[in-house]
């Protein structure tokens, strides 16, 4: 499902360049279950690492499955989150590295650009995507 939200043009309002955006929030219990020997998940390598460096990886893991999961939902296609990659500079906001299919997929649903924002509190995370036309 793609949340589109308002259409600004019906309004009388510029065109903001908005093409999806979608929110998810999760239990951040739901990433030990992932994250137990054998488990199936969809974080890479680089993603491991940096939530191991921290005091609180799994709430680290969630905030990124949140934004994986919001992404994939919005690419639709059969976009997996496995396909979505979190990654952030040295102290950089998060920004989302993407497989050629969801880049593909990106591209078919008219947007160039994807914006991500994480949160955790204790118990849940939560992440925004948007996808946005124009680079500007």
């Amino acid at each position: 499902m793609v949340n589109h939200g308002l259409d600004s043009r019906s309004v009388g309002a510029d065109d903001d360049g908005v093409v999806g955006h979608a929110v998810e929030v999760l239990e951040i219990a739901e990433v030990a279950a992932l994250l137990s020997p054998g488990a199936d998940h969809p974080f890479t390598e680089a993603e491991l690492a940096y939530a191991q460096a921290t005091r609180d990886p799994e709430r680290r893991l969630a905030a990124r499955l949140a934004a994986k999961r919001a992404a994939s939902r919005l690419l639709g296609g059969g976009v997996l989150p496995s396909e979505v990659e979190v990654i952030r500079g040295r102290w950089g906001p998060p920004r989302l590295r993407l497989s050629e299919r969801a880049r593909g997929r990106l591209a078919g649903l008219g947007a160039d650009r994807v914006l991500v924002s994480l949160t955790h509190g204790r118990d849940q995370a939560a992440a925004a995507v948007l996808l946005l036309r124009g680079t500007t």
